[in-house]
């Protein structure tokens, strides 16, 4: 019985702990928000970058785009969560009260999210679903009849691409998602399309998994998108539909692209090795990918050059 009662005890220190901890920074978060309204025109998507919530700088990004943009229809689905404390959006349901739906895969972090009050201080809602190219508009459907939603985030480490070019129970009027820089700048590439595809089996690396930077921009355009620039850590490609761009055309003065520089890698016994730039597509070059423009399977080594000048790191560790 005392196991029991000290379980929980600890239980809710944790969490009023972590919600203590969430006003400050929520807080801080409020004070970049308010100076950030002096941002009238901006070089790139960088200058408008914080961090509240959001892994990198994207919360400042996503704020900065609703403040200059006119969104009528405050509603978000974010795809790949995890336990949800560190997402991208997580601020703007706390900031602006928007509604939203997350979709996770994962049941432990569902779970988790279910016990967090922000579960119940906002009208968020959860799906517990591994998304796949048969259940993702289906799913979509179940949370929202609207076909017009303010902001979609699509990050799920794996078939990401083909999530997308699949998706049209929904238009977001801002699309994020997550792309692999390792799969350089250069050519429109994909991991081949797998139901219960899984990075890590994939390859041990870690390092094989969703689609180059130029796949999204060439299926996104043709979904109706214009192309606004990546987050400075090159992780987070940035979208708006074609017809609310003229709000912003002459707000940004340059359509940049920032490529990764992060060493997550793997070695064989699945330790971080720490790999940088042009080691890391090395390390991969034997996986299968999909060439999007013969739309044909091949060897990722089959390309000789993935990487312009403007993207190219040679350090190894």
């Amino acid at each position: 019985m005392y196991f029991f009662k000290s379980l929980i005890k600890n239980l809710i220190i944790k969490l009023i702990s972590y919600d203590l901890f969430e006003k400050k920074i929520f807080l801080e978060g409020q004070k970049f928000s308010f100076l950030q309204k002096k941002l009238k025109k901006i070089s790139n998507l960088s200058d408008a970058e914080f961090s509240v919530f959001s892994q990198w700088g994207d919360d400042g990004i996503i704020n900065w785009l609703i403040d200059n943009l006119k969104i009528k229809n405050k509603f978000f689905i974010e795809i790949g969560v995890q336990d949800y404390k560190e997402s991208n959006t997580r601020f703007l349901l706390k900031h602006r009260n928007w509604t939203g739906c997350i979709i996770e895969g994962n049941k432990n972090y569902v779970d988790d999210i279910k016990k967090q009050s922000i579960y119940w201080k906002h009208d968020l809602k959860i799906k517990h679903k591994f998304i796949n190219k048969n259940n993702i508009n289906p799913i979509i459907k179940s949370v929202t009849n609207q076909k017009e939603i303010g902001l979609l985030s699509l990050d799920i480490d794996g078939v990401d691409y083909w999530i997308w070019k699949e998706i049209n129970s929904v238009s977001p009027i801002i699309f994020v998602c997550e792309f692999n820089s390792v799969f350089g700048d250069l050519k429109s590439i994909t991991v081949p399309y797998n139901n219960m595809f899984d990075r890590t089996r994939f390859h041990y690396s870690n390092l094989g998994f969703g689609a180059s930077l130029k796949a999204f921009i060439n299926i996104s355009k043709k979904k109706g998108y214009i192309y606004l620039g990546t987050n400075s850590n090159g992780v987070n490609a940035y979208f708006v539909k074609k017809i609310y761009y003229k709000n912003i055309r002459n707000k940004i003065k340059n359509i940049r692209s920032f490529f990764s520089k992060t060493r997550e890698s793997r070695d064989k016994k699945f330790n971080k090795n720490y790999l940088g730039g042009i080691f890391r597509s090395k390390e991969i070059e034997n996986i299968d990918v999909i060439d999007l423009n013969i739309k044909k399977k091949v060897k990722l080594k089959k390309f000789r050059e993935l990487y312009s000048k403007n993207c190219r790191q040679t350090s190894k560790n």
